[in-house]
């Protein structure tokens, strides 16, 4: 599966410093009942589904400028059609391939289908992985669940309604 994931106005990667730990409270731990019907899910929904499953898989919390920089998006951009989620390790929190695999389980029990295989990129002739991302679908929406070893390792979970990319002219999926 060929991924290619839209930051949508997410230049860089934040702010957060591997090394300090995340000030934010967390969320509750438990997955969110989902909301009765077969319609798209609401931001809201999305938006506890991200924080909660990083929550429950021990991820430190969301980069503020990351988790909010669709927030002042122009209504009817592409920004303003996703969500986002970039959790940084800290000095007392690792966060790799295990954790990442963690927050993917963690999603599922949220109703998240895979959307494919997990695409692993490895660097050096050694094997080490450096990157592993996977796409999954619930309701309308489509999820890129992403790490990475920068800065001792990062996870980003970025979230698109499908229906608001198609409605602002982005025809291709933020998935390959």
């Amino acid at each position: 599966m060929a991924v290619a994931v839209m930051a949508l106005g997410a230049a860089g990667c934040g702010t957060g410093d591997a090394g300090t730990e995340a000030s934010a409270s967390p969320v509750s731990a438990s997955p969110q009942p989902r909301p009765a019907g077969t319609g798209p899910l609401t931001k809201e929904v999305v938006r506890m589904d991200l924080d909660s499953s990083a929550v429950d898989a021990g991820v430190p919390a969301n980069v503020p400028e990351y988790g909010g920089m669709n927030e002042d998006a122009e209504p009817g951009s592409p920004r303003s059609c996703g969500l986002g989620f970039k959790g940084f390790a800290t000095k007392t929190t690792r966060v790799d391939v295990a954790r990442w695999e963690a927050v993917v389980r963690e999603l599922r029990e949220r109703d998240w289908q895979q959307d494919g295989e997990p695409e692993t990129h490895k660097g050096d002739s050694s094997g080490k992985v450096f990157e592993v991302r996977v796409a999954l679908k619930q309701r309308g929406w489509t999820l890129v669940a992403s790490w990475d070893d920068v800065r001792d390792g990062v996870i980003t979970l970025n979230a698109f309604d499908d229906a608001c990319m198609k409605t602002v002219g982005v025809d291709a999926s933020p998935v390959g």
